[in-house]
């Protein structure tokens, strides 16, 4: 973009920011009799910058191109999502290995999506398909090609486990938490089953506890860090992740019993560990085999089912936004807007 100026002269200055490699620099000329002149030369400047692009970014690949974009734009990412980039590189590499990025176009674009989408899920394939359109807007923004492939791409996809596999109804939860209850002083994979059912916490949050994260006398307990996949400590996920839960007695009681070595970590098995005693305790007791994730839509299920409001267990739940709350849990959401319309209904018929 150019910026003209006039000097103390009566000439003209003109300032023209270029995208170079990623990054703006600037190239500034002064002497022009008039604006005309000036605007003449910027648009010189940026157009043999575009075709200094198209020169230079004709011959990459989109899957190097991706490569080097995650690796400019994405370096404070945590470790997860950074793996989750990872697999879109990967996928990239498989489907379209030899495409160039000053190739690929909204029907390009397209056809990959629905490719990957016949044997993908709709929340894998979204999340492969933003991933790209983030790059190549960047990639557009910058004049590395000259259309932007990312507009009304559809997802498409295959449709996810039902919502009533997500979770454990409550009599499930309970055969879970009583076999859990029985078995977690010797063993730290079902004390982890027990906190999450209690809290709703995720797993990382619940492998980052210490004792010194329980506020006894409050009956709290502070969600202030997480274990991330590579078993390192980070900050939780969002801002909204940063917690204080009222937890129950039944819970505060099982923890006191938790005897930890100068405040380490109360539970120390990883999740691949503690997945593995979930599906061999949900097979024992012929309930619905879940994953760990499953026990906090149990738990936020349950106080939903039961009336608690969708605020506060959006707070409790740690989402950055109730919205969030209400796209995962919206079919309990429905549920119960029905049966308050049956209420409705039979109230005003008793008018």
């Amino acid at each position: 973009m150019a910026s003209i100026f006039k000097t103390d002269a009566g000439t003209y200055r003109v300032k023209v920011s270029i995208p170079i490699n990623g990054k703006y620099k600037q190239k500034t000329k002064s002497g022009f009799k008039n604006k005309t002149e000036a605007r003449a030369w910027a648009t010189q400047i940026e157009a043999k910058k575009l075709d200094d692009d198209e020169q230079n970014y004709s011959d990459e690949l989109l899957v190097d191109y991706f490569k080097r974009w995650v690796s400019i734009y994405k370096t404070d990412t945590a470790p997860a999502t950074l793996y989750q980039y990872g697999t879109t590189e990967r996928v990239i590499k498989k489907y379209l290995p030899t495409m160039r990025l000053a190739d690929f176009d909204r029907s390009d674009f397209q056809k990959f999506v629905n490719d990957y989408g016949s044997n993908h899920s709709k929340e894998t394939v979204s999340k492969r398909r933003v991933h790209i359109a983030q790059s190549l807007k960047d990639a557009y923004a910058e004049g590395m090609i000259k259309r932007d492939p990312t507009i009304r791409v559809k997802t498409v996809g295959l449709d996810g486990k039902d919502s009533d596999m997500k979770f454990l109804e409550l009599d499930e939860m309970k055969k879970l938490e009583n076999y859990a209850y029985d078995r977690y002083l010797e063993n730290d994979a079902f004390l982890a089953m027990i906190i999450s059912i209690h809290t709703g916490l995720r797993f990382g949050e619940v492998a980052a506890l210490r004792q010194s994260d329980i506020d006894y006398q409050n009956k709290e307990l502070s969600v202030t860090k997480s274990i991330d996949m590579y078993g390192n400590e980070r900050k939780p996920k969002t801002k909204n992740s940063i917690r204080k839960i009222k937890i129950d007695d039944t819970l505060l009681d099982t923890l006191k019993l938790i005897e930890t070595e100068d405040d380490d970590y109360m539970v120390k098995s990883n999740a691949q560990r503690v997945t593995w005693y979930i599906h061999s305790a949900t097979k024992e007791l012929g309930i619905k085999n879940v994953t760990f994730h499953a026990l906090r839509h149990s738990h936020a299920s349950y106080l939903i089912s039961r009336g608690v409001a969708i605020q506060y267990v959006s707070e409790r739940l740690g989402h950055a936004d109730v919205s969030i709350t209400q796209q995962v849990y919206s079919h309990l959401l429905k549920s119960l807007r029905d049966q308050e319309e049956d209420k409705t209904i039979s109230l005003l018929n008793e008018l």
